[in-house]
């Protein structure tokens, strides 16, 4: 049911007024769906501004160097090893169901906004539900060494309260893992000049030109 008022409608999606329309389980799949490709042999004309040094933006600059594209990237941190994702402890969540105990996407995704109190943008939910078991197989390829069972399989654990086994993990320092595998491929990138890196910066405010995104760096 959806109830409509003066300024703003209450009900589904309203928490979410940019998503895509449709069902949950079919919104980024339609938006990735529709989206406009590049080229590879065009991407190198295209400049790529990442804010952020983090697990988000380190494995987003490294990915999207990988992909041909030119990436500036800033962080105010001295190096980009110092971001803050460090702090995180207690490991990664993925839907990959190693222990065979029934869990899935869905159920990712429906323990994930449960355990925000009902509070968190669904689809963007389900979308991290989805993409989680192949964020797994990028940290691995990254070389983050996720502790393991005695055959060599990935160990997972039941972490928050949740009934299945999903929560990857690397002892005590998932996140210092986590974003040293980052930061190695950010590093690679970046030695080898896919990566215009600007330490000790913040930004403050995005300039835009034509519409065009600017700023003091001759790159961009």
């Amino acid at each position: 049911m959806t109830l409509e008022y003066a300024d703003f409608t209450t009900g589904e999606p309203v928490t979410d007024t940019k998503a895509p329309a449709g069902p949950v389980n079919e919104r980024w799949d339609t938006r990735r769906f529709e989206a406009k490709l590049v080229n590879p042999a065009n991407r190198r004309k295209h400049t790529v501004i990442v804010v952020g040094t983090g697990l988000a933006g380190g494995s987003a600059g490294a990915t999207l160097a990988e992909q041909g594209y030119h990436v500036v990237q800033f962080c105010y941190q001295d190096s980009p090893r110092r971001a803050h994702s460090i702090a995180a402890q207690g490991g990664i969540n993925a839907a990959k169901n190693y222990r065979n105990d029934g869990d899935s996407v869905h159920r990712l995704f429906y323990d994930t906004v449960k355990g925000g109190d009902f509070r968190a943008r669904e689809s963007n939910v389900h979308r991290l539900a989805q993409i989680s078991v192949e964020i797994i197989d990028q940290c691995v390829a990254q070389g983050v060494p996720f502790a393991r069972e005695y055959g060599g399989l990935l160990d997972t654990r039941s972490f928050g309260g949740v009934q299945v086994s999903r929560t990857f993990y690397a002892r005590g320092q998932t996140g210092q893992q986590l974003l040293l595998g980052a930061y190695q491929a950010l590093s690679r990138q970046i030695a080898a000049g896919n990566i215009e890196m600007h330490a000790r910066t913040e930004m403050l405010d995005l300039i835009v030109i034509d519409g065009k995104a600017r700023g003091s760096s001759p790159a961009i």
